[in-house]
């Protein structure tokens, strides 16, 4: 079908007709069958937010070709992508583009309409052609005249949920203006840089800004994230962060991933995408974005999994992100409330400074279960806060708390509050709980410093033992906290490191015959534990133990052995790895000779 775009000129009477050529359908079946995929809750984990394919992956797009992203088998959960005449749908470009424009949002106080020029979006985009001006310009057109069309899979903030009806939406509008023009040079003040000629009014649209501050989010380091050369590897890591949650493991099906980003789908040439995915998992694990990744397959590509280990400060990375946006957009929205419980931010307008989202979110943990289920349970607190202030309204959410079974639980709450139930029950509650509190804490006080006082005492003594007995002592407790922790990384190291002193005086309130100045009949069977963690940290000193203790061996059985040195060799083998992490006790390295003499 040939795609027709007209051009009306305001300067002539006249219409210009341009042939784009023909249009082009491209339909892609993104959804999985169930029963196909072993990890089945790797789809129940993602309902919340769908993973739009918002920018193509294809590498051969044509023009005027309207694709169509299909996620299930009914075909009624789709997403269309539908290009302005003669033009392409957004792909790598503009995906890099975006990110660059969220950053510059950011900057402008996360304001819906901003200004901003190509040379920043080039800077902040890491553009580095010399052609940039023209390359953002077309992506900012495509960008703004690509329309988006949502069925059953678009995320609302409002509605809490996926909207059913269909929805259609660019994602963003784009306007050029010269600042040449009279009418447009009030603009200059929006830049420091007084060469500019030309500014980008840039507008997020609604829905896709509504989700940025309102809904439940991760937040990504757009830098980290321009840095990857390839998009296919960005838009892995952006779902397996999602995907992952707070964990450092994470099993996939490769169908399932190939399908999400998407990927070319072809059964029988399967393993050239399988290919590509690898390509895309080495950039992460050399970014390290990722720890290493395994392809586990039994039987056919389409049965294969992946797994793939993050490295172990990455959680911590991703928390830090998360709050230091939060805290940053608290700063920047003094028209904003934020609840950042499960991560939604919900927006109102303040006009009294002395209310905090922290005071908010204070008597909404104090409410009834039935009070916290409501969406509209936080502005109710905020008007109330407004109108009896903070202690009346805390001492209603405590009286509140004690009530069961409310089947109206924001008019009940409003009524207390006008008729003053709470003050009297509340007052005396909050003295029985204030004096508790008071003795709870001179209690725990006590004992905190009558423990602190022996744990000084038991470790003055530890310090006064033998450096040989002490480090036996302390590679006993290493060990057990190993074990404990389940694994052995710097960061336990450390961790043991800043604990050392506690966790010494632990062991040895366990053990307190490993420093008792006097034995009793039964403490002194136990005597030869102290003997035998003598920690062996001399090269020469354990050379000559296995020495003499393997030579007079076969000298007492008086039996001849070509492969002492053999024996030798392996013992000393053995017992390497503890002797260089100053762990080998007289005790581990007797085990280890006899088992290799026996």
């Amino acid at each position: 079908m040939k795609n027709i775009k007209k051009i009306e000129l305001d300067n002539y009477l006249e219409t210009e007709t341009i042939d784009t050529g023909e249009t082009y359908y491209l339909e892609e079946e993104l959804y999985i069958d169930e029963n196909s995929i072993k990890n089945k809750s790797l789809v129940r984990v993602d309902i919340n937010i769908v993973q739009f394919p918002i920018f193509s992956k294809n590498t051969k797009k044509r023009k005027n070709e309207i694709t169509t992203y299909y996620f299930n088998k009914n075909r009624d959960t789709y997403i269309t992508v539908t290009p302005s005449a003669g033009e392409y749908i957004p792909g790598e470009t503009e995906e890099v583009i975006f990110i660059a424009l969220m950053s510059i949002m950011k900057r402008n106080g996360m304001r819906q309409e901003f200004y901003t020029t190509s040379s920043e979006i080039k800077l902040e985009a890491k553009i580095n052609s010399k052609n940039y001006n023209s390359i953002i310009k077309n992506s900012l057109m495509r960008l703004s005249s690509t329309n988006y069309n949502f069925k059953n899979t678009m995320y609302s903030s409002e509605n809490k949920g996926v909207i059913s009806e269909e929805v259609s939406t660019p994602i963003l509008t784009f306007k050029a203006k010269s600042l040449l023009e009279k009418n447009h040079q009030h603009l200059r003040a929006e830049f420091n840089d007084k060469r500019v000629k030309e500014a980008y009014w840039i507008k997020i649209s609604d829905h896709f800004y509504d989700n940025m501050v309102k809904k439940g989010y991760l937040v990504y380091d757009s830098d980290l994230l321009l840095d990857l050369k390839s998009s296919i590897a960005r838009t892995i890591y952006m779902l397996i962060e999602k995907l992952r949650f707070n964990q450092n493991y994470l099993k996939i099906d490769t169908v399932f991933l190939i399908k999400r980003i998407p990927l070319k789908f072809e059964k029988r040439n399967l393993s050239q995408t399988v290919k590509t995915l690898e390509g895309a998992f080495k950039e992460l694990t050399s970014k390290n974005l990722i720890e290493k990744f395994n392809f586990l397959k039994e039987s056919t590509w389409l049965k294969s999994e992946i797994e793939i280990y993050f490295p172990e400060i990455s959680i911590v990375d991703k928390q830090n992100r998360f709050f230091e946006d939060l805290n940053y957009f608290k700063r920047i929205s003094s028209n904003m409330l934020i609840s950042d419980m499960e991560h939604e931010v919900i927006t109102n307008e303040i006009e009294n400074k002395n209310i905090t989202p922290e005071m908010i979110d204070e008597i909404f943990k104090l409410m009834p279960k039935e009070a916290r289920k409501l969406a509209t349970m936080p502005k109710t607190i905020y008007d109330a806060l407004l109108k009896f202030g903070f202690k009346k309204v805390k001492n209603t959410a405590n009286y509140m708390a004690s009530q069961k079974n409310l089947k109206s639980p924001r008019a009940y709450f409003l009524k207390a509050l006008e008729n003053d139930w709470a003050q009297d029950i509340v007052d005396i509650v909050e003295n029985k709980k204030l004096d508790f509190k008071e003795n709870t804490l001179n209690f725990n006080r006590k004992i905190e410093l009558e423990k602190k006082q022996n744990q000084d005492i038991l470790f003055s003594k530890f310090e006064k033992l033998p450096l040989e007995i002490q480090n036996g002592i302390e590679g006993y407790v290493y060990r057990d906290y190993i074990q404990l922790c389940g694994m052995e990384t710097k960061v336990q190291q450390l961790a043991f490191l800043g604990s050392r002193k506690k966790l010494i005086c632990d062991y040895l309130e366990k053990y307190p015959q490993l420093i008792g100045e006097s034995f009793s009949t039964e403490e002194k069977q136990n005597q030869a534990i102290e003997e035998n963690l003598i920690i062996l940290i001399d090269k020469e000193k354990l050379r000559n133990y296995v020495d003499e203790y393997v030579n007079i061996y076969i000298d007492l059985i008086k039996e001849e052995n070509s492969n002492l040195e053999e024996i030798k060799k392996k013992i000393i083998l053995e017992c390497m790895r503890d002797f260089l992490n100053k762990t080998l006790t007289l005790e581990k390295l007797e085990d280890i000779i006899k088992k290799n003499l026996i």
